[in-house]
């Protein structure tokens, strides 16, 4: 059963950046099945990482979009995503030290965090985007 479940209602409309969130969201779910079989501890860190890059490519290709386009709301924007990546690189920290920190509560952020990103932020850009002509 998915942890994170994609539906229609989270696509934005914008390709490359709705074929990213489903890559996010299966690799969420690769994890919480992962712990859910007593495993997670083995894809942690293959899931941090994933993380870590998907952060920068994802982040760079909407920053990107959003510098194109002259988004307005850029810069708060912007802000969030490097709240969201300098807690991915806390995470990677914890883990490297020993800690054993990736339990349900941080899997409930991801998923809270990523469906309210999505359908609040990521909609008000996809709508400029469409808007400017940038699809």
């Amino acid at each position: 059963m998915a942890f994170i479940k994609w539906n229609p209602k989270l696509a934005v409309g914008v390709d490359i950046i709705d074929t990213q969130h489903q890559a996010l969201f299966d690799r969420v779910n690769t994890l919480f099945d992962a712990m859910q079989a007593g495993h997670g501890r083995d894809e942690i860190g293959k899931t941090l990482t994933f993380l870590a890059n998907y952060t920068v490519e994802h982040f760079k290709t909407e920053e990107g979009l959003m510098q194109k386009s002259a988004y307005p709301g850029y810069k708060d924007h912007k802000a969030i995503h490097d709240d969201l990546t300098q807690k991915v690189v806390d995470l990677q920290g914890k883990l490297d030290k020993g800690s054993q920190m990736l339990s349900l509560p941080v899997m409930h952020f991801l998923r809270d965090w990523l469906t309210h990103h999505i359908s609040e932020e990521d909609k008000k850009l996809a709508a400029h985007l469409n808007q400017v002509g940038l699809r």
